[in-house]
């Protein structure tokens, strides 16, 4: 595997650590539960650990220098990619050892991929996870567009992959709309979730653990950037604060799990819309602490205004909470409307202010989208999804084998 950028090791939250990190991290466990020796090579930024560590049996992560030891953005990696690709090349030289076949995750580690795929003559798996073109598409105000070289890689990639993994049927449709690879290349595999780790606890045992006293309680978890639509979630929470339905109950609390340092200018804006007192900014969790929160809340609120797909959807839902969302990119596959879900139209402020009261005091309401949701998680197992990726390589390879019998 290659994730340029992202460690499946990182903490998640902070910076760009999010959802793909923890993609990588439960498939290559996964894989490795089924004898499958997986190494997952990523840029070593600040990272003091060892080259090469341990994740799971038979999945190291292999940390390689390229560019500055310091943090950097997707963006300022471009450079970097050439140094990359053959910091693996050494690497692989050095351990003496060869790979069957290449899964690159994100348009950079595809890149690189694209090179050792030719060197080594190895088929080549390929998942965008998030697409140039649509986040784009939703970027507003003086946030950075997406450097204008992104496109042509993704390009670049589309065709010279030998299978493009989407997570959604909007991904799979966005893919072909704006890259055309050939049709018999694109597969769609959702994300999955561990079930045993994200399962249904509890709800006043959590609060008690995490030290939280409220009535109600609605939770995000995700990096805290405007694309996640933080500033649409506090809006909507300051109009349902004001909402006369809630009488004189005791205020609802919203829980935010994620960011880092960039939390200064959500506060701020908490302050200026009233809510801070009601508003709990907890910061990066390790994973084994994010059920926890899940069980201690009333529901989970995900504004997204862009999500390819969404590991926190499910993860919420494993835990047999309400899912309010947005209905953007590939949200709409990652829940169930009306079943596990309740979604709004993209940037609707009102609309997410309603659906909160209403899961807030309509208590059959949220016990039947949690308990569906449940359900409906177990589908989405990792042990299912590795099988199915799983079968993918195999296929390949199958591929591979019948075309060097062909040339000898």
């Amino acid at each position: 595997m290659i994730s340029f950028h992202a460690s499946p090791l990182a903490d998640l939250g902070p910076a760009k650590a999010g959802g793909m990190n923890a993609y990588i991290l439960a498939l290559g466990r996964e894989l490795g539960r089924r004898k499958i020796q997986v190494d997952c090579f990523t840029r070593r930024g600040t990272n003091p650990g060892p080259i090469v560590q341990q994740a799971g049996p038979g999945f190291r992560v292999v940390s390689l220098p390229a560019g500055p030891p310091c943090l950097l953005p997707p963006s300022s990696l471009l450079p970097f990619l050439g140094e990359f690709g053959e910091a693996i090349e050494a690497f692989r030289h050095e351990e003496d050892g060869r790979y069957d076949l290449l899964h690159a995750h994100y348009y950079l580690s595809g890149a690189v991929a694209s090179t050792l795929k030719q060197r080594w003559q190895v088929p080549l798996v390929f998942m965008y996870h998030t697409l140039g073109p649509l986040k784009d598409g939703v970027i507003e105000g003086g946030d950075p567009k997406e450097p204008p070289w992104r496109r042509s890689l993704e390009q670049r990639v589309a065709q010279e992959a030998d299978l493009i993994v989407a997570a959604s049927p909007h991904e799979k449709d966005s893919i072909q709309r704006f890259y055309s690879p050939p049709a018999d290349r694109l597969r769609v595999i959702p994300c999955g979730v561990d079930v045993d780790l994200f399962r249904p606890l509890d709800r006043q045992d959590c609060r008690h653990r995490l030290g939280i006293a409220a009535d109600k309680i609605l939770l995000f978890v995700g990096r805290l950037e405007r694309i996640k639509g933080i500033d649409l979630l506090l809006q909507a929470f300051r109009r349902l604060l004001f909402a006369t339905e809630l009488g004189a109950e005791p205020l609802p609390q919203l829980l935010l799990v994620g960011g880092n340092g960039e939390t200064d200018g959500w506060r701020r804006q908490a302050r200026e819309l009233g809510v801070s007192q009601q508003v709990r900014f907890c910061g990066p969790q390790p994973a084994s602490q994010l059920p926890l929160f899940y069980g201690a809340c009333d529901a989970v609120i995900i504004p997204s205004r862009y999500e390819s797909f969404s590991l926190v959807a499910l993860e919420a839902a494993s835990c047999a909470r309400p899912l309010i969302a947005t209905s953007v990119g590939g949200l709409a596959s990652a829940v169930q409307p009306g079943q596990n879900a309740l979604l709004v139209p993209p940037q609707d402020v009102d609309g997410l202010a309603a659906a909160m009261r209403r899961v807030l005091t309509d208590e059959q309401l949220s016990a039947s989208l949690g308990k569906r949701g449940r359900e409906w998680a177990q589908g989405f197992s990792w042990c299912v999804i590795a099988d199915r990726i799983l079968q993918l390589y195999q296929s390949l390879l199958a591929v591979e084998v019948r075309r060097q019998e062909d040339e000898a």
